[in-house]
């Protein structure tokens, strides 16, 4: 039968807060890559047009 017991041992633990540090880091520079690339955009938009928006 399997035992979900080790899940809640001192590794185990350890474990868990290891995958939640990596998980939130990964979210964290998902979010970083998102807002570097909008700036990205909207300096290569200005680039591309510099007299700004026409009518």
């Amino acid at each position: 039968m399997f035992s979900l017991s080790p899940a809640f041992g001192i590794l185990g633990i350890l474990y868990a807060v290891f995958t939640l540090v990596v998980a939130g880091l990964a979210v964290y520079a998902l979010v970083l890559v998102i807002i570097f690339l909008r700036l990205r955009i909207a300096e290569l938009k200005r680039a591309a047009n510099p007299e700004g928006p026409q009518p």
